[in-house]
């Protein structure tokens, strides 16, 4: 028994040392309680979020996209290069690789289930990479558009790629550079996204409207006008329901073969950045109001919404819901849970937060910014864990029921350490009494 005791100790002590490096966090404690039955009852609960990582491009960061593991991170930076990262803790981070283009990397994305991802540069070109091609560090392939290409999104399979140029949408397969179909939208195309197989794609115009596809046929199923330039649309994985955010200060969520919104919401400022959970349960977009709101698809009143401290550029979701990932033009990034508008972590760079992406469980997450800089940090959720056995007696030692502070992490160890050394003793002398 005491055997087990030991046991059950090192393995508290290795749980509290491996969270000694997060960064900051009001829910990082111990909570000891007493237990009537057994004299002890020990929880550690812990959360918190660390840097694991930042590297310094050339210029401005514009996009930043994790996989769904959160083991690679890709980056576009106005420094004309396109990088890869592992996510790896470095103090000295270096990329895996990186390729440079004829002009700013605009818009970057990541396949979720093979080793794909796609940029686009405003010299007028799409790259195809394999992530795994480390010796060449060239792409498969580029396709050259008819202008500057300003948003891609791949496939979670990383099959299909759809990209948004100044005037045209072209849709691809990974085997080739030459567009499976090209639709021409005479203006900017803000915004594309596809369901996971790439069966249907969205995107989003400067001209006011909202585009949706099927991949078979350059011809819409759908069109809708909003009121203002269409910034940013998302589509849940299984192509469900559309959101799109719009400079009418407008939100609209659509079930994929209507053009009538299931509903829209109406902000104080125009919406910047919209996502959608995998589900397409839950749905955050930021605005200019400094705001971000959280939606279930359900209704069209916000679940809660939270006032930044600066207009909100990128909104980002867990494939779950479970987390939100936000940044600002005051330089921070936000992280909440669903179940409430506090932050549970933030973070202040040195320019604005460009760009946000965070892995399907939220453990990993990722910021671009305006000081040149990639941010890749890591969240920690909260544990518990309980020592305690049901059959030991009493001693009657009363903790009350107190909170500890991560900073008192050695006082707390010291002190179970002592007190299961008591209960050793006790148990032993009683042997020797019998």
């Amino acid at each position: 028994m005491i055997k087990k005791k030991i046991f059950k100790l090192t393995i508290l002590f290795f749980l509290m040392a491996s969270n000694m490096y997060v960064l900051s966090n009001d829910k990082s404690n111990f909570k000891i309680t007493k237990n009537d039955k057994s004299g002890i009852k020990v929880y550690l609960e812990t959360s918190g979020a660390t840097l694991l990582w930042n590297y310094t491009t050339g210029d401005d960061v514009n996009s930043v996209a994790i996989s769904s593991d959160g083991n690679y991170i890709a980056a576009g930076s106005s420094d004309n290069s396109t990088y890869l990262f592992n996510k790896s803790s470095s103090d000295q981070k270096k990329s895996m690789w990186n390729y440079s283009t004829g002009d700013a990397i605009k818009t970057v994305s990541l396949a979720d289930d093979i080793n794909f991802f796609v940029a686009g540069s405003n010299d007028g070109n799409l790259y195809f990479f394999n992530i795994t091609d480390f010796k060449s560090k060239k792409p498969l392939w580029n396709c050259t558009m008819s202008s500057n290409v300003r948003s891609v999104a791949i496939s979670s399979d990383g099959n299909y790629i759809i990209a948004g140029s100044n005037s045209t949408l072209s849709f691809l397969k990974n085997s080739s550079s030459i567009p499976l179909w090209n639709c021409s939208i005479n203006n900017y195309i803000n915004s594309v996204d596809a369901s996971s197989d790439g069966s249907y794609i969205v995107a989003g115009s400067r001209n006011n409207k909202i585009y949706f596809f099927y991949k078979s046929s350059n011809d819409s199923l759908w069109e809708f006008s909003t009121g203002g330039s269409v910034s940013s649309v998302a589509i849940s994985s299984d192509g469900n329901y559309i959101i799109a955010g719009s400079y009418d200060k407008e939100i609209y969520l659509f079930k994929k073969f209507s053009n009538v919104p299931e509903w829209s919401y109406k902000a104080n400022g125009a919406f910047t950045s919209v996502a959608i959970s995998s589900d397409g349960n839950y749905i955050v977009a930021g605005s200019e109001d400094n705001k971000t709101y959280l939606f279930e698809k359900s209704n069209k009143n916000p679940i809660w919404s939270y006032k930044s401290d600066g207009e909100v550029l990128s909104v980002s979701i867990s494939s779950n819901g479970n987390y939100i990932l936000i940044g600002n033009s005051n330089n921070k990034t936000y992280l909440f849970e669903k179940s409430s508008n506090l932050p549970i972590f933030n973070y202040k760079t040195k320019g604005n937060i460009t760009s946000t992406d965070i892995s399907a469980d939220g453990t990993y997450f990722v910021v671009g910014s305006k000081d040149h800089k990639v941010y890749c940090f890591q969240w920690i959720p909260q544990t518990s864990v309980y020592i305690g056995e049901e059959e030991e007696e009493d001693l009657d030692i009363d903790f009350g029921e107190e909170t500890i502070s991560i900073g008192n992490f050695y006082f707390v160890y010291v002190f179970i350490a002592v007190i299961f050394l008591i209960i050793g003793i006790n148990k032993k002398r009683t042997k020797n009494r019998c």
